[in-house]
Order: structure tokens, then sequence, then C-alpha cells
């Protein structure tokens, strides 16, 4: 058989996975990894030529045919769909592709059936599904057990399997979804990894694959116990490169995984995070999703920044409402709510009295908070994400009871002039002016929080490309 180029190569793949069922591909978490991610990410490894290499879930085999291309003989790959495994084999030429279950299967019965030791380097992008119906994961009920205890997903069945058949210092490098680094059904495995595995790197995919809600991220494990010397890098992949960011001891982290754009950030991080209250210990009542399904209950879409749409702002009171669906090109969006009703699409903050709601809410809408939020929170998603309380229970605020009356001041007149007219821009970058000022923001460190909100923020919340909403 002639060799095949990358465009060919590409071609015959594509095809395959377009000629599965939708449903099935779906049902099964089937997307293929792209040969020019897959030559990265090998690339990226360093592999040495005498290495032993299996991708356990392998799909129509990017990495083995990059791993191929380079020269690397001992290779092996695995899927459990017979199909693939066939046109896999015919389009590599490989004779070392087997179709066996490796999620249903223990790692020694997939490593005896396949007549191997266990592996050097163990890659690839195992599948994303949650674990129930069609998905239901066929093993021991003990490794069910631990699977369904750390997230319920297929990928997190392929992690703990890959550490299975992975040698004892050897590599683990997989695709997998960004949210095992920081939310809360991912938890046990995170803490487990953190506690027992040493962390090398993190590289940012952000939305790679189009067809899978969600954004992606490679990390990559060495098989042997934790050192808290040990540095975590962090890289984004940019069109075929992978390219440096920051770094962080792996002793930094204790559950949740941020990713650090630049080593500027971790000092900003670290400043907010412990010189400072939260809001969650400074609302005296409760920071939660409304729930009345009455015709005149507040919608999300009805709130603005400082106001309502077609609704006068009331005069007393002690709620805020936000905005539960969150987008970071417009950040918080929340006004001064009285004792209006909040329907389910409103996330409501009680507090102690309204001087503090109108403080709180000018804070809300500064850019330091919103950078906090998004950078450190939602870990620079750009995902739509709910304003929930495990969120916003964490931004830091200095309750500076000197400023307190300036930043009311100004909350009052924008809830009264022209939604983003001149005059209400002007109000709110004197309002960001004393935030900077209340959170003892270096000026280095301002510059730093403006460009990157900058970066994320749509325009328009500087008054550029002004599109005025009834």
């Amino acid at each position: 058989m002639s060799k095949l180029t990358d465009m060919e190569y590409t071609i015959k793949s594509n095809l395959h996975e377009n000629e599965l069922d939708s449903k099935y591909k779906k049902d099964n978490g089937i997307f293929y990894t792209d040969l020019e991610l897959a030559n990265a990410i090998v690339n990226f490894l360093k592999i040495p030529k005498t290495a032993s290499i299996i991708d356990p879930c392998c799909g129509m085999g990017s990495f083995l045919f990059s791993l191929k291309e380079r020269g690397y003989k001992h290779l092996f790959g695995c899927d459990f769909d017979e199909r693939t495994v066939k046109k896999c084999k015919s389009v590599l030429n490989m004779r070392n592709i087997r179709c066996i279950d490796t999620l249903g299967n223990s790692g020694n019965k997939v490593l005896k059936q396949i007549n191997k030791q266990r592996f050097d380097y163990v890659i690839g992008n195992p599948p994303y599904a949650a674990i129930s119906g069609e998905t239901e994961l066929n093993t021991n009920s003990k490794f069910s057990s631990l699977v369904k205890e750390s997230g319920n997903n297929l990928f997190v069945a392929a992690l703990y399997r890959s550490f299975e058949i992975c040698k004892d210092n050897g590599i683990i490098s997989v695709i997998i979804p960004k949210n095992l680094l920081h939310i809360s059904s991912y938890k046990k495995i995170r803490k487990e990894l953190l506690k027992s595995k040493r962390l090398l790197s993190v590289i940012e995919l952000g939305i790679h694959f189009k067809t899978v809600r969600g954004e992606q991220i490679v990390l990559t494990f060495q098989n042997c116990p934790a050192n808290p010397e040990n540095e975590i890098k962090f890289y984004k992949y940019n069109k075929g490169n992978i390219e440096y960011m920051s770094s962080v001891l792996q002793s930094y982290y204790k559950n949740e995984i941020i990713v650090f754009t630049g080593n500027d950030e971790v000092s900003i991080y670290d400043k907010l995070k412990s010189s400072y209250k939260q809001l969650g210990d400074v609302c005296s009542d409760y920071i939660r999703r409304g729930h009345d399904k009455s015709k005149d209950a507040i919608t999300g879409k009805q709130i603005r920044k400082f106001g309502f749409k077609n609704r006068k702002v009331p005069d007393k009171g002690n709620q805020i409402f936000i905005q539960n669906i969150f987008s970071a090109e417009a950040g918080i969006t929340a006004s001064f709510a009285g004792n209006l009703k909040p329907a389910e699409t409103v996330t409501i903050l009680k507090m102690e009295n309204e001087q503090l709601c109108k403080y709180i809410l000018g804070l809300l809408h500064s850019r330091v908070c919103n950078y906090f939020l998004i950078r450190f929170e939602f870990n620079n998603s750009r995902l739509t994400i709910h304003t929930d309380a495990k969120y916003l229970n964490q931004i830091p605020i200095v309750v500076d009871n000197i400023a307190m009356e300036d930043v009311i001041e100004i909350v009052n007149r924008m809830e009264e002039v022209e939604y983003m007219s001149a005059e209400w821009f002007e109000l709110n970058e004197s309002l960001n002016a004393i935030v900077y000022d209340i959170y003892k923001i270096s000026d280095e460190d301002r510059k730093y929080i403006e460009a990157e909100m900058r970066k994320i923020s749509a325009d328009k919340w500087y008054g550029e490309n002004i599109h005025i909403a009834c």
C-alpha cells in the first residue's frame, strides 16, 4: 500500500465519521481528533522513539497515524466499535488495532487481550458522554462506583483506566472537557488526581470540537506520586501551535485548577482571594435562584445593567436581581430590585439594607469583580454560564464605608440617566476608577486587568458600536 498523505488520511477519516449515525455518535460520545491537533500534541510530548504507545479509544487513529508518520514502531490502538476498527486498520495499514472495550474491561483484562505489558505512553481523545442507558458502563461494581462518584462520564472512566494500563512513571496525555478543572461534579477525581498523580501540563483548546458542547483541554500526567515541588505548566493551542502561558506549583491547588494565562495573574488572584471578604460573607440572607411563577415576576431578560427594561427601579427594598444566564462579553447584568418578585431566570441577592444593596451593585458591575468571576471562578470559559451562588459567593468584596457614599451616588445616577448614553458611560468609568482604589489595585495590575477585560468584553460596554436596547 502506498503511503497516505495527511490530506488523504483526513478525507478517509472524515468520511467514516460522517457515515456513523448521529444519535449513535452522540450516545457514545464519538468525535474524532483532527490531524492538525494530533500532530501538535505528538510533537509537544517529545516521545522517545523506543516508547510503547497505546490509544485506548482510537477511533480512526489520528494519533496513531501521526506517530507512524514520525517513525514510531511500538504502537497499539483499541476501540469498542468493530466497524471503526476494521476501517482504521485498513486506512492505517496497521495490524495492532483491536476491537476491545477498554472502558468496560479492567486494565489487566485489556492488557491480557492484547498480550502486552503496561505502556510507556497512553494518549488519545476518549469519548465524552454521561453514563446511563445505552452508555452504561459494563465493568466490575467497584470501578463503576468509583466512576459514578467521580462524575459519571465515559471520559472519567477512560482517565482511571489509562493509569491502570500505563507503566509506573509513564505518561498519560488525553483530551478531555475543561469543566473537569472546576465544576463540583468532578470534585472527587480532581482532588484524587492532584493528591496522587503528577500533573505536568494543561493545554487550553477552547471550543475545539464544534459539535461538542463545552471547551476542551489536554491534560498530561506522569503516572507517579504527586510531588509538592512539581510545576504544572499551562499552554494554549493556536492553529497547530502550542504556546506557553504560565506555570504554578502543583501544591498551589487543593481542589479547583485555575488556568493562569500569565504569571501576573497569580499575584492578582492571590491578592483578591486572600485580602478581602467574599460576597457570601457579606450577603446577610441568601444568594439563590428565583422561583416566582406569577405573571408580574421579573425575568432575566427584563434586567439590564443598573435597571430594567420598561420598568423603573424601585425606591426601597433590600434585593439585587442578576440575570442568571451570564456571558463573558456582557459580564454581570444586575439591578437594585427593591421587593420585586423574581422568576427562575433571575439570581437574587438579599442584603442587609438598601444602602449595602446599592454599594454591592456597583462593585458587581466593576471590571475588578467581573475579571475575578470570569478568569478565576468561570476559569476563563467563553460559554454561557449561570450566575449561581457557587460562583457569586467567592467574589471578593471590600466594604469601604468611606467610599460607599460615592459608589451609591454613582449607582443612583446610572439608574436615572439614559441607558448607555454618553453620561452613562462616563459614570461607569468613574465607578471603575473608584473600585480600583477601593481594592487597592496597583497601576500595573490595573492596566493588566483593563487589557484582559478589553479582550473579553463586547465593545459596546465601552461605548463603542452602541446599540440602544429598548
